[in-house]
């Protein structure tokens, strides 16, 4: 289920079960390159998600990782290609 985010809908979000693991943004494309997704996570602010609500605790503390995954549709050996993008270190 896509999730609201800072400036559109994010296609997956982990949050870490204890706060000083890592929390992990997934963006997925279709027909459009993995550098696409990356910056869809970047440009629409995603990974504000992570940081609670104003006088509250973020909700992580560790690393907050862009995992972009993309496929070409028509490419019949049906490959994926993933990147893994360190948006901001622990806290």
């Amino acid at each position: 289920m896509e999730e609201q985010s800072g400036a559109g809908y994010v296609d997956y979000i982990f949050y870490p079960y204890c706060r000083e693991d890592d929390g992990i943004i997934v963006e997925l494309k279709v027909d459009e390159p993995v550098e696409a997704a990356i910056q869809q996570i970047k440009d629409r602010k995603y990974a504000m998600n992570f940081d609670g609500r104003p006088g509250e605790q973020p909700k992580c503390i560790g690393r907050i990782l862009a995992v972009g995954i993309a496929y070409d549709r028509k490419d019949l050996n049906k490959k994926h290609v993933c990147r893994v993008e360190v948006l901001r270190d622990k806290l």
